[in-house]
């Protein structure tokens, strides 16, 4: 019985390891271990050809080496991982090069990342279509030059068009195609605001703030949050308050309602009349 124990606690070791090392799986040919997550067999292996784990850490260094590189550089990276985007299958390579780009396109507008990242909003793998959101946002909030305001325009059209694509389904057995369609929206709203306040920010949030059938509040809450950020203003949680600030700011209403104290925001309180 000791035995086993030491032979276990080995195994676990080795297993342990192995998950720290700079390669992601174990490479055997023992055909009970090729049973275990993260395995691959040792035979398998082509010397020269990357394995998908090794593109990804490739990827990964191009974003960073990327981030700090010279504008013409920065080109020549985003145009390596645009074709790595291209080529590639495997979603998670797919979703390495989406967040590369977006760490590479730092301060300098590279048109084709921005439209390969894009196009990646359209993408059937969940995970990456939050990571084409966040780096979208990021891209926005970088360009602050006022030429280039229809970069963050073009942007928040698209962010628009995807909200309203990813609608919720009301076909009975569609709670996790609904699920990751609120997921992807909240990743939306997170990274709206990034781009700025603007007009057509404020009809977009207003939109998103809606009620709809099969919203458990999230979306709502959201929204709220995202206008929050945007405008710089103070509402809290209270839904009535932020739709009267956007009826101000689109034209609706002559003058935007009062803000709330920090007290009654901190206690997110939605109506009440000792700290109205």
């Amino acid at each position: 019985m000791h035995c086993f124990y030491r032979t276990l606690g080995l195994f676990s070791t080795l297993l342990l390891l192995s998950a720290g090392c700079s390669s992601s799986f174990w490479a055997t040919d023992n055909e009970l271990f090729l049973r275990l997550p993260g395995t691959e067999r040792r035979s398998d292996q082509v010397e020269g050809v990357l394995r998908p784990w090794e593109r990804i850490e490739r990827i990964a260094e191009k974003g960073e080496e990327g981030a700090k590189a010279s504008p013409e550089e920065k080109k020549i990276l985003a145009f390596q991982l645009i074709e790595e985007y291209n080529r590639s299958r495997d979603p998670l390579v797919r979703r390495a090069a989406i967040r590369s780009l977006g760490k590479i396109t730092e301060t300098t507008h590279i048109e084709p990342a921005l439209e390969t990242l894009l196009s990646a909003l359209g993408e059937e793998n969940l995970g990456n279509r939050i990571a084409a959101a966040e780096a979208l946002g990021a891209y926005g909030s970088r360009i602050k030059s006022g030429d280039l305001t229809e970069v963050r325009q073009k942007i928040l059209t698209a962010f628009t068009e995807a909200y309203r694509a990813q609608s919720f389904l009301s076909d009975a057995g569609s709670d996790k195609e609904n699920n990751e369609r609120k997921d992807f929206r909240l990743a939306i709203l997170h990274s709206a605001p990034k781009l700025g306040d603007s007009a057509e920010m404020i009809d977009f949030l207003a939109e998103a703030m809606n009620s709809e059938p099969l919203d458990d509040g999230a979306l709502r809450l959201a929204a709220m949050g995202a206008m929050a950020k945007a405008t710089h203003r103070n509402y809290g949680a209270d839904y009535e308050l932020w739709r009267d600030y956007a009826a101000y700011r689109q034209g609706k209403r002559s003058d935007p309602p009062k803000e709330i104290s920090g007290l009654r925001a901190a206690l997110n309180l939605n109506d009440s009349a000792i700290l109205k």
